[in-house]
């Protein structure tokens, strides 16, 4: 019997209450990620990303159109422990999992359909559980287009991530991979100190 039946709550009203909780967090996944991410209004998306899913946005930091942000799956939601820097760019069709906790810098490049994965299925566990380690993407990452970084990555300052890469372990500063999985291809030839430009046109 669970705590609050055995302190006089009935049953039902205890099953009734946790379908309920549940409806509401679908909806609002539903909402997020259906409704919200496809409205071309920056202030509208921003600010239920800010006051709704508790996401730190920087100033002039700018997530376009068709984001999915996975904040929830059976058992874990995620409203803390997720910062977007200044003016960093997340493109079209990124998927951004915020389940473990992300924490990106200031100026960086996110190009389309990445995906940045901090949770996945434990498949060595009997009940097929989820477990997950934070993302961290320091200043100045470019990430190319299709990329995929996955649990407890740490991309270190200014470094570049070819698109198509699959990134399974830490990236040191300014270093350049690529493949699948991603191995080191070079350095880059400056340490970049720019700043990206104002906020992606209207209707992105």
């Amino acid at each position: 019997m669970s705590t609050k039946a055995a302190a006089g709550v009935p049953a039902h009203i205890v099953r009734r209450n946790a379908r309920t909780k549940l409806l509401g967090i679908r909806l609002l996944n539903y909402l997020t990620n259906h409704v919200i991410n496809h409205v071309p209004s920056y202030t509208l998306r921003h600010a239920w990303y800010r006051y709704v899913l508790g996401i730190r946005l920087g100033d002039r930091a700018s997530i376009l159109l068709s984001c999915y942000v996975w904040f929830y799956s059976p058992g874990l939601i995620r409203r803390d422990g997720v910062s977007i820097g200044d003016r960093t760019r997340i493109n079209r069709g990124c998927c951004l999992d915020v389940r473990s906790g992300l924490q990106i810098g200031h100026d960086v490049s996110i190009s389309p359909e990445v995906m940045i994965l901090t949770t996945q299925h434990d498949v060595n566990d009997p009940g097929f559980g989820l477990t997950g380690k934070p993302i961290t993407i320091e200043d100045h990452v470019f990430i190319g287009a299709r990329a995929t970084i996955l649990p407890g990555v740490r991309l270190g300052r200014g470094s570049v991530i070819a698109a198509g890469a699959v990134v399974t372990k830490d990236v040191e500063p300014l270093q350049i991979v690529g493949g699948v999985p991603a191995r080191p291809l070079g350095r880059r030839a400056i340490d970049p100190h720019y700043r990206l430009g104002e906020r992606a046109p209207v209707f992105e």
